[in-house]
């Protein structure tokens, strides 16, 4: 009899009875412990998702103010410029006037040291 309990311990039937036992509490840890570590994984997502979402905001905030003072800056520009050009345009019909003054001037020099006699030396 003692050898029955002995084969029925060392037999086939004893190695599958473990095998379903260490799989039964494989199964057992597995379903105390993975639920836990899913939801700490995807709340760890959820919070990476939000951070990210703020950051996103944050840069279409930036976009549209950088927009907006380019905007201005470039506005102002335009009407210094225009105001320069108000300025320089009446100076330069004044400069056209001199130069051509000075061209009269110059032509009338040149004619008339071409048209001077020429000094006798005696």
């Amino acid at each position: 009899m003692s050898d029955s309990w002995l084969e029925l311990a060392i037999g086939p039937a004893s190695g599958l009875i473990i095998a379903i036992s260490i799989l039964i509490g494989l199964y057992k840890l597995a379903a105390r412990y993975i639920p836990k570590l899913i939801d700490r994984h995807i709340a760890q997502i959820d919070e990476q998702m939000r951070s990210q979402q703020e950051l996103t905001e944050q840069i279409s905030n930036l976009s549209v103010t950088m927009t907006t003072e380019h905007a201005s800056q470039t506005e102002a520009m335009r009407k210094s410029a225009a105001g320069l050009h108000q300025r320089l345009n009446p100076i330069s019909d004044d400069l056209k006037d001199i130069k051509l003054a000075l061209t009269r001037i110059q032509d009338k020099t040149q004619a008339s040291i071409f048209d001077s006699p020429a000094p006798m030396n005696e």
